[in-house]
């Protein structure tokens, strides 16, 4: 994506005016070519607006509009920039040198002898034997003083000598002055009291661009204990034609953010998204500098972030860091509560852990906003809604959607690259544009490659990352199959213990749950039940891994999907779990029973539903082999932890060889006969048989 700035240059040709200014040019302009047609007095025009408004522009306009017109109508434009100087005497003598510029020897000569005068009579020069201000103040005052020596008149007569000069010469003066706000009040001063005390020639227009309500303040500063209404007051009495630019129409300003935004976002956006992005940060837009500006701001962002979050979501957050950097920075602090986040303290009932992250979430929000002017505030808090309170209760919808208030995404909007704990989206989309021509293999070499540098929970996410960029049917179901059959296989799957694996890293029930059943099944709109996509292929997927995966794997993935893929009343395992039972019988007793008995439980009774007549074999030849201690079969199953519960289950499972168990345990020494699991199952056991 290439980077193009925006330049914030003013606008010269009104051909190019995109807010319907013309007709004020045209008053304007009207309105001086009216003045000039006679001798008149000094006058003022205001042009008032806030930065950025186009004030600059409007005055080129003007300027232009009236050299259009030429010379011949006796009119001399001058354009004086005070902010190019940074003391009276300086600003003083470029602001006669510039109105000298094109008038006949007679005005000039009356300029220079009035303007060195006034400057040596400048509240500055008075003071100037102040130490610090340098030799060429030194040589201006030089200059002013000889002036003064040569002249023959008073500071007044010189003036009216070169008012009437400008009289004379049939010509009028147009004076624009543009960015008198961005003085400070010293200088801002100086200005002011040059066009209304110094420079107030006859036939002499001055058009002065100013943000007023700035400039207010800094007079009212100036003047010490005066209040800005003070300040107001002051420029009305130098301003004799004050002219407000109107607000630019919010249609028309919309209009203009969708053009901005389309050429910065290029093709890191569609319409539909421009379109929401536009009114999301319209509120946040007054002038085009400040869309300028934040599409510049935009632009350096978007080359590390495109395609890493999303759009809408990184566009409404850039656009609070635009207007306050201490609010977007107090975004970042308040993670936790802007995302909902309590502690488990919180959770003990579900009502009070709602109600305190609501509580958190509308103080951060307060928190964030503070000292803001209502409007904005206002905006920013919705803005902030939008991002963090959008009522999603389906966490992965927001994690595909790269959203800010996920944990995977939200570090990654404020570092604006990619943290290394992170797989790179772009990497995903990598991957993901070639999933569909690699087999198992090559897909469990990039998990593992995947693996040795992120974490387990990362690697999960990659999987679901290409899963649900699939199209839904088909396409999605074979891409959870494949992804179902590496997960198994890859390292993340390899050395569990022989009980259920309760790591946050444990990807079994991951991939039991999350990847076959989430992805495998359809839900049936009528009945609103569960189905199985595709049998041949789950049949397939499950037959892979109880084949391939290590046996302890898929005795979890089995526990795992106990009650989702093998009990959801539409799968019953028929077809694939043969593949597991027959690896689990040649394992021998000692490996067998190195599971732990809620393993086995959820084994033997899959294996009894399926098939009743090779379990209940296997079960004999358990109970009455002299080669497997009794002892331990019993101890396994019935270690009295749960409450009688063991025994229940056991007698379920064993129904049918209870006569075996029975003989089996008068044969027994003592020490089996009177054991903990022999006493409790002894005690039960006919009771459990009659219910």
């Amino acid at each position: 994506m290439q980077t193009t700035v925006i330049q914030d240059i003013p606008l010269n040709d009104i051909a190019q005016d995109r807010f319907g200014r013309e007709p004020i040019v045209e008053l304007i302009v009207g309105s001086i070519n009216q003045m000039v047609s006679t001798n008149h007095p000094c006058t003022v025009y205001g042009i008032y607006g806030k930065w950025g408004e186009g004030k600059t522009s409007l005055m080129n306009f003007v300027k232009n509009k009236l050299i259009a017109q030429g010379k011949s109508d006796g009119v001399n434009i001058v354009e004086f920039n005070p902010w190019l100087v940074n003391n009276d005497e300086a600003l003083l003598r470029e602001f006669f040198k510039s109105i000298m510029t094109d008038m006949d020897d007679v005005v000039r000569d009356a300029f220079m002898k009035y303007g060195s005068l006034a400057i040596f009579a400048s509240k500055t020069i008075v003071n100037a034997a102040a130490p610090g201000f340098g030799s060429a103040l030194a040589r201006g005052i030089k200059w002013a003083q000889k002036a003064l020596e040569d002249s023959k008149y008073t500071l007044s007569e010189l003036k009216k000598k070169a008012s009437e000069a400008i009289i004379k010469s049939k010509r009028h003066l147009v004076v624009m002055i543009d960015d008198v706000d961005r003085l400070d009040k010293e200088e801002l001063h100086t200005v002011l009291r040059l066009i209304r005390q110094v420079a107030d020639f006859t036939n002499c227009i001055y058009v002065v661009a100013m943000d007023v309500d700035m400039v207010s303040k800094s007079i009212a500063d100036y003047h010490g204990n005066g209040t800005v209404q003070d300040g107001r007051k002051f420029i009305d009495k130098i301003v004799q034609v004050p002219i407000t630019l109107p607000q630019i129409p919010q249609c028309d300003m919309l209009k203009l953010v969708k053009e901005e935004l389309t050429a910065t976002l290029q093709d890191a956006a569609n319409v539909g998204q421009i379109d929401e992005i536009a009114n999301r940060i319209l509120p946040y837009i007054n002038t085009y500098r400040e869309l300028k500006r934040y599409c510049n701001q935009l632009a350096f962002v978007l080359p590390f972030m495109n395609g890493e979050v999303n759009i809408l979501d990184l566009c409404s957050l850039e656009a609070i860091k635009m207007v306050n950097a201490e609010s977007y920075a107090r975004v970042y602090e308040s993670e936790e509560a802007l995302r909902h986040i309590v502690g488990p303290t919180s959770l003990s009932t579900e009502d009070k852990g709602h109600e305190e992250a609501e509580q958190n979430y509308e103080a951060a929000k307060e928190y964030i906003t503070e000292g803001m002017p209502v409007r904005m505030k206002d905006a920013v808090k919705d803005t902030l809604d939008s991002l963090f309170n959008n009522g999603s209760f389906f966490g992965q919808d927001d994690i595909d959607n790269k959203r800010l208030d996920t944990d995977v995404y939200f570090q990654k909007y404020f570092t604006q690259l990619v943290p290394s704990n992170l797989i790179p989206d772009r990497e995903l989309d990598a991957f993901k544009e070639k999933f569909e021509g690699m087999d198992v293999e090559a897909i469990t070499t990039q998990f593992d490659e995947w693996q040795e540098k992120f974490s387990a929970s990362e690697v999960k996410r990659a999987s679901l990352y290409v899963i649900r960029n699939s199209a839904d049917g088909d396409k999605r179901c074979n891409a959870a199959s494949i992804i179902a059959k590496a997960l198994s296989v890859c390292n993340l799957a390899k050395r569990l213990p022989h009980h259920i694996y309760v790591d946050p890293d444990a990807v079994a029930s991951f991939v039991a749950i999350q990847i076959i059943y989430g992805y495998m099944f359809v839900q049936d709109e009528k009945y609103a039940q569960m189905n199985v996509w595709d049998e041949a292929l789950l049949n397939d997927t499950l037959s892979f891994i109880f084949e391939k995966a290590e046996m302890n794997y898929c005795m979890n993935i089995l526990a795992s999907g106990d009650k989702n893929i093998f009990d959801s009343g539409v799968y019953d395992g028929r077809n694939s779990l043969p593949v597991l039972i027959k690896r689990f019988v040649d394992l021998g007793f000692e490996e067998q029973f190195k599971y732990s008995k809620f393993l086995l439980f959820t084994l033997f009774n899959r294996w009894k539903r399926i098939d009743v007549e090779g379990f209940n074999e296997y079960a004999r030849n358990l109970i009455s082999s002299p080669d497997i201690p009794f002892s331990k079969v019993l101890n396994k199953f019935i270690d009295g932890t749960d409450d009688g519960q063991d025994v229940v289950d056991f007698v379920g499972l064993f129904k049918l060889q209870i006569p075996q168990i029975n003989e089996r345990l008068q044969g027994e020494g003592e020490e089996v006969r009177k054991s903990h699991a022999a006493k409790i199952y002894a005690s039960n056991y006919k009771v459990l048989l009659e219910q």
